[in-house]
């Protein structure tokens, strides 16, 4: 049975409560009868140690007094005749009783209790100095005795009747809070476990257990997002590969026929220096290079990693892109550091990579626009190098706003030609290398900046 967590809370705390007010006071109670015996007995003591001391005759002024004075009733009476002498109750209602004859027992030990007409009382007896057979009895009321506990009970139990009526809307105020915000945890945690994840659920302005909670929650969906991200990339990277590769050998297949037939035609016309021919070996090498990046999408290279110099490949890129840029008019510019930078990896697939993000650089600045490849290490800002950067910028207007979250996702493009696996292949080519690929735009630039890590035989110039 579903059991609210409002009750669970507000129902223990009303029982303990309750428990609580009840022993106070039963408590109280107790303490308070126990004490007001206590008082009675030792007034009852002072007013016999006044009387007996005292050489004034026990009249009925003076227990008329005393009475007003203690709340007590007061009776002399004669053991000899039998009889009340004085006495603040009504005689004859006090004529078919008879007080004890040994007063001296009594006055030490504790009062006895005797019923006189229809109340009750606690009893005290003593001797009368200079009337030997005349004896004070004096008697307090049990009402007075009861009053005094009630008296004595009221107060705790009204402070704790009011804590009840304070406590009880306070608790479902409070428990009410709990289960409101742990439904709606129970609601995110149901959503998530139906896939929809990345939603986030606020955890409140309280800094406790349940936010905690929230905040774990929220970084579990937004884990669980990345992670459906990646599989659902990989998946595409894969099936990609899978349609790109039987595509790719045939392309390969056409460009490596149409190189040998400029090879024969070279060979029959000896024509070396035709201008004609060198643009259509450099765009066949041009084509080449971009089969070869995608038969390498979702590919895993058998041959072991080397020394790949990336100067080379930079050299290698402008050397293909140039005629390009020479007939759209694009300025040219290339940065490379002086010192050799080299990286552990393939030669193929970084090449592939960097002309990918040189050819997205040139088609985005267009006509007439400007283009840099630059290759550096963060030597500049530590002088312990650990990574080499490719970056390629261009002064075009950039990527459209609705497609900065997926730049790097395959069949993402902005061209209506494209099939939008550039950046797809250079992304796949910087994980394969442990790298990082990113994109900026400032300054009027957009900025493609791929950031290999260098191994200690690079660093050292093997």
């Amino acid at each position: 049975m579903k059991r609210p967590i409002r009750d669970q809370i507000m129902w223990p705390l009303m029982g303990l409560l309750l428990v609580a007010i009840a022993a106070n006071a039963i408590f109280s109670a107790w303490w308070m009868s126990t004490r007001n015996r206590t008082a009675l007995e030792a007034r009852q003591r002072q007013i016999i140690g006044v009387l007996e001391e005292s050489s004034f005759p026990v009249t009925q002024t003076v227990i008329e007094k005393l009475r007003q004075l203690t709340g007590d009733e007061l009776v002399v009476w004669d053991t000899a005749e039998r009889r009340v002498v004085v006495g603040t109750l009504p005689l004859a209602d006090l004529s078919a009783y008879e007080f004890a004859e040994d007063s001296a027992a009594e006055q030490q030990g504790p009062p006895r209790r005797q019923t006189l007409g229809d109340t009750r009382y606690l009893v005290r007896v003593c001797r009368i100095r200079g009337f030997p057979t005349q004896r004070l009895a004096i008697l307090t009321p049990d009402h007075s005795m009861r009053k005094a506990s009630r008296d004595a009970i009221w107060p705790p139990l009204a402070v704790g009747l009011a804590t009840v009526l304070v406590s009880i809307p306070l608790t479902l105020a409070i428990s009410a809070s709990w289960a409101r915000r742990i439904h709606s945890l129970e609601k995110h945690v149901e959503t998530i476990a139906q896939g929809d994840f990345g939603l986030e659920l606020s955890g409140g302005h309280v800094d406790d257990e349940l936010s905690r909670l929230v905040q774990s929650i929220n970084s579990m969906s937004r884990q669980l997002r990345a992670m459906r991200e990646q599989l659902i990339q990989g998946e595409r990277t894969r099936l990609v590969a899978q349609l790109t590769a039987g595509i790719g050998h045939q392309l390969r297949n056409g460009i490596a026929g149409a190189k040998l037939a400029i090879q024969l035609h070279e060979s029959r016309c000896h024509q070396v220096t035709d201008t004609s021919l060198i643009v259509a070996r450099n765009q066949l090498a041009l084509v080449e290079e971009e089969v070869q990046g995608l038969l390498s999408l979702g590919k895993s290279d058998a041959r072991p990693p080397g020394v790949v110099d990336l100067r080379l490949i930079v050299m290698t890129v402008r050397d293909l892109v140039s005629l390009s840029c020479e007939h759209q008019q694009i300025e040219l510019t290339v940065l490379v550091e002086d010192p050799p930078q080299s990286v552990i990896g393939f030669t193929d697939g970084l090449r592939a990579a960097f002309l990918n993000l040189a050819l997205n650089a040139i088609d985005a600045a267009g006509a007439g626009g400007q283009v840099w490849l630059v290759l550096k290490s963060d030597a500049t800002l530590n002088s312990d190098a650990t990574h080499c950067r490719l970056i390629v910028e261009d002064d075009g207007s950039g990527p459209p706003v609705e497609l900065e979250e997926s730049l790097f996702e395959s069949f993402v493009t902005s061209k209506p030609e494209g099939i939008g696996l550039g950046l797809t292949v250079a992304a796949t080519v910087a994980r394969t290398h442990h790298g990082t690929l990113t994109w900026s735009r400032s300054d009027g630039r957009t900025r493609f900046e791929l950031k290999l890590p260098m191994s200690a035989a690079t660093k050292t110039g093997v």
